[in-house]
Parts: C-alpha cells; sequence; structure tokens
C-alpha cells in the first residue's frame, strides 16, 4: 500500500469488508463507549457485548462480584465484606432505621449468595445478644418501679450542695445506672434528662429560652454528655457494644468474664471521670458556684414519692443477687457455673414471678429491646462471619507497623480508633466495623492481645465528642443549652485528655497486672 493510500480514510463498508479481525475484537477495538451502526453489528458471541458505557459498566462490575479481587481473599468472603461494608454505610448516614438497613442487608446477602440461611440467622443464636435483650428487660424494671429515679434524687441529695458536687453525682449515677441498663439513651434519655431539665430550668432559672443557659445549664449537660459515654465502660452490662466487644475478644483469644471486665477496666473509667466535672467547668465556668436548691429539690422529690413500695424492694434485692451471682460466677466458675447470660435469664425470670414486671408492658411492648436484637444479631452475624473466613486477619496483614514498638504502636491505633467516632452515629456500629480490625492490627504489630483488646474498649469513651456520636446526644442537644461549637470544642478538650489519661495511667494499670508481655514497653 502506498503512502497516499495510507493517508485516505476508508469508509466503514471498506473497512468491514477487508478486515480479518473476529466481531468481538472490532467491537472492541472501536472503544468501550462507542455504539455500533446496524451494518457494522458484530454477530456471534459478541452479541452479549455491551453497547454503551454505562452497560459495559454494568457487565464489567457484574463479571469481578464473581471474581477473586484481591489476591489471598476468596469470592465468598469478598461478597460477605461488601454487604457488610454497605451495611455499615447504611448505618452511618441512616436512610432508614439501623434495623430496616439490616434487614435489606441481610435480604441482599442471601439473595446474592453471599451467606446461607443458617450464617444469616446465626446472629440471633449468640449468648451476647441474649445478654443485652435480657439486660434491657431487667432495665425496663427501674423505669416501670421508679427506682431508678430514686437512686438519682439519693445522690443529689448528698453531693447537690454545690456545682462540682452536683456535677459528680450525675457521674454516680450514670455508673450505678449501668450496672443494669445497657441502654445509654435509657439511662441518659429516659431517667436523667426528666430529672436535669426541670431542675435547671425551675429551681436554678437556667433556660435558653431567657438566654441564662451560662448559669449552670451549658456545664451540666456537658459533663452529663461525657458521663455517659464514659460511664458505660465500667461494667460488662452498661452498654450494648460492650456485649459485642467481648465476643470479638473471645475471637481474639481473650476471655472476660463480668468480674473480669470489672476490675481490668473499670479502674481506668473512674479515674477520667473523676476528672471530667473539673476539666469542664474550666471550659464551661458556670455562674452559679453553690447549688442549695439541688439538694433542696431532692428532698422535696424524695418526699413526694415516698417509701419504698414492695415492687421497689424486690427489684432492688433481685438486683443484688445478681450482681452476685455475675461476680460469683466470673471469680468461682467451678461452683457456680453460670455464664452472665443465664444469671440475666434468671433475674428476668425472677422479675416475671414477682410482678415487678409484665410481660405485655415491659416485655411483648418494649419496641427498643426487640429493634436492638434485629440489628445487634446481624452485625454480630456479620462480624463472625468475617472472623471466621479470616478476613479481618488478612486486612491486618496489610497493614504494617512492625517497625514500631509496641507502645507507640498501641498509642496510634488507639488514637486513630479514638478519631474514627466522628464518622458515626453509633458506637455499636463502629465497634462492629471497626473493633476486629483493629485488633487483628495491633497484634500482628507485636502488641500484647490483652492489652489491645482492653485499649481499644476504653476508647468507646469517645461517644461524647459530638451531638450525634452517641444516640442519646441529639435530646441533650435538641434542648438547646450547648451550641454545635462549643459541643465540638468540649468533646476535643476532654478526648485529648482521656487519651492522655489512657496511654498513662491504663497503660501502666494493665502493666501492673501482668498484661504487657514485654515488661520494658512501658518507661517506667
Amino acid at each position: 500500500m502506498s503512502s497516499s493510500e495510507e493517508g485516505r480514510p476508508q469508509s466503514a463498508k471498506e473497512s468491514i469488508s477487508i478486515s480479518t479481525t473476529p466481531p468481538r475484537a472490532t467491537f472492541l477495538e472501536a472503544g468501550v463507549g462507542g455504539i455500533c451502526p446496524p451494518e457494522n453489528k458484530p454477530t456471534g458471541d459478541a452479541l452479549d457485548f455491551p453497547t454503551n458505557v454505562r452497560e459495559f459498566r454494568f457487565w464489567s462490575s457484574a463479571r469481578r462480584w464473581h471474581r477473586d479481587v484481591w489476591p489471598g481473599i476468596h469470592i465468598p468472603v469478598w461478597h460477605t465484606f461488601v454487604v457488610f461494608f454497605c451495611t455499615i454505610v447504611g448505618a452511618v448516614f441512616e436512610p432508614l432505621p439501623l434495623t430496616g438497613v439490616c434487614l435489606i442487608s441481610i435480604a441482599l446477602a442471601t439473595l446474592t449468595g453471599a451467606l446461607t440461611e443458617d450464617q444469616v440467622l446465626s446472629g440471633f443464636a449468640d449468648a451476647a445478644v441474649w445478654l443485652v435483650i435480657f439486660a434491657f428487660f431487667i432495665s425496663s424494671a427501674f423505669v416501670a418501679t421508679g427506682l431508678g429515679r430514686r437512686i438519682c434524687f439519693i445522690v443529689f441529695k448528698y453531693l447537690g450542695s454545690t456545682t462540682i458536687g452536683l456535677a459528680y453525682g450525675i457521674c454516680i449515677c450514670g455508673v450505678i445506672l449501668g450496672l443494669g441498663i445497657p441502654s445509654a439513651t435509657a439511662k441518659a434519655v429516659g431517667i436523667l434528662l426528666p430529672i436535669i431539665e426541670p431542675l435547671l430550668k425551675e429551681a436554678f432559672q437556667s433556660d435558653p429560652a431567657m438566654g441564662t443557659q451560662r448559669r449552670i445549664g451549658i456545664y451540666l449537660v456537658m459533663v452529663q454528655n461525657a458521663a455517659t459515654s464514659m460511664s458505660a465502660i465500667c461494667w460488662l452490662t452498661a452498654g450494648a457494644w460492650n456485649a459485642l466487644m467481648v465476643k470479638f475478644m473471645a475471637d481474639a483469644g481473650v476471655k472476660l468474664t463480668w468480674l473480669g471486665w470489672a476490675y481490668s477496666l473499670a479502674p481506668v473509667v473512674v479515674v477520667a471521670l473523676a476528672t471530667v466535672p473539673l476539666l469542664i467547668f474550666a471550659l464551661c465556668r458556670p455562674e452559679i458556684v453553690r447549688t442549695p436548691e439541688a439538694r433542696t429539690a431532692a428532698e422535696e422529690r424524695l418526699r413526694q414519692i415516698g417509701r419504698m413500695v414492695l415492687p421497689e424492694k424486690a427489684l432492688l434485692v433481685v438486683f443484688i443477687l445478681i450482681i452476685l451471682l455475675w461476680v460469683l460466677s466470673s471469680s468461682l466458675p467451678a461452683i457456680f457455673p453460670l455464664t452472665a447470660t443465664e444469671v440475666a435469664t434468671l433475674g428476668v425470670a425472677a422479675l416475671l414471678m414477682l410482678g415487678v414486671i409484665d410481660v405485655k408492658r415491659d416485655i411483648v411492648s418494649d419496641s427498643g429491646a426487640f429493634d436492638l436484637l434485629i440489628w445487634f444479631a446481624v452485625l454480630v452475624m456479620y462480624a463472625a462471619q468475617l472472623e471466621k473466613t479470616g478476613f479481618w486477619s488478612w486486612l491486618s496483614g496489610k497493614i504494617n507497623l512492625r517497625s514500631l514498638s509496641p507502645y507507640p504502636c498501641l498509642c496510634v491505633i488507639c488514637l486513630l480508633f479514638t478519631l474514627s467516632q466522628y464518622a458515626f452515629a453509633s458506637i455499636t456500629a463502629r465497634v462492629a466495623a471497626l473493633y476486629p480490625a483493629f485488633v487483628q492490627i495491633s497484634v500482628s504489630a507485636g502488641v500484647p492481645v490483652e492489652v489491645a483488646c482492653r485499649a481499644l474498649a476504653v476508647c468507646t469513651w469517645a461517644g461524647h465528642i459530638t451531638p450525634y456520636s452517641c444516640t442519646s446526644n441529639p435530646a441533650y442537644y435538641g434542648i438547646g443549652y450547648v451550641t454545635s461549637k462549643r459541643w465540638w470544642l468540649v468533646g476535643i478538650v476532654v478526648m485529648v485528655v482521656n487519651f492522655i489519661i489512657l496511654i498513662t495511667v491504663g497503660f501502666g494499670y494493665w502493666w501492673i497486672l501482668g498484661y504487657w508481655r514485654y515488661q520494658n514497653v512501658l518507661p517506667l
């Protein structure tokens, strides 16, 4: 062919007549987005190829769905992770309530073949899920009998004469209520908010509508906000996400009982809680320093409530027995061979037989408990399936922090895990999405698994940092005492101080308990 012939463009008909390329190759050479004219339409096995960019991308994604995308991750594991990731995205942005997101998620998991029916329903048979559900039923007794409010008024009666004392009283109430109430919303919104809000507006005349929120309202609201998420770490039953973390710890080889959780984590949290009222006092100094009105109001409310009635006494006795059984079954398993879930089951049965709670009023109608049952079981199931298939181990192998020694490595990991709360509106969703991965990353970097599990568990106390980072925060933000800017500022400062306490007091305490394998890790 001459040079003049090379420069002359050929017609479509000529190109077809002289082409020796198969139809499929001709179509691909025409470009992904090109559309063939009728006379140039591929035939045979090329008919199933896309005819535009959108169709090409669809079929390309479909083929990728059934292909090993990453070395070391097989197709079923990849499918499970994709559906789980979409579930977490739904939990963050909430196009539907979390229960709706999880129901759609398991429907997609079964439809696509990512999980079998038995695997999808396995979360509903997990003991950690039912521990939280039975704890919810027990907590309903505190609301139904009024014992929860009575405990708070007693604390305020003895500590409410000063602003600082009132703040410490709020922290103590959170710790006490956490023994039997695993819901942050039930504690902070169901019990404490109906006490705190009238106290601020009626006793102290601190009302955003009157512009007097600085008198004491801002201070107490911020203390309560921080105390809610922090006190939830003291006890295994104080937060729904705690049971989820215990499940993940067991998968990593760390078996934590109710008592083991309490003595290894509660002291660290108590130190941090002791600093919260003083720290926030410096950041949001109230105009009122002495608060005899709070003590007077608490005494008046206790007089109105009257003496303890029979249901309150029965609940108090049963609850003390539940705590004793949790402690004894943890410390003397040979004599008391009961799990925490079995003890909670016995507690619910005792309350039903004594008439403290009613099946229809407190169990069947408890929509919050059954809502939790669905989404909590689904998240537990996904995390368990990813653990069984080795996904978390594979992911930790891709993130190499072995160049750092265990102590600074764990500091970095804890900081990243704490900061991740900014991306989540639920502590439970953050734990389900990130906790197993961060534990595996820590262990692969040489951090003792006993320390890694406990340190990351403590990092869940960051639920106070934004108005949306914990389910109870929107209710306190909505009453109008604290602006968004102040909330974020106080949240950052408290988070930094808590992080310092964790890497000093917390790490040192666990070194004393012997959880660090290498004693030269800590600069003691």
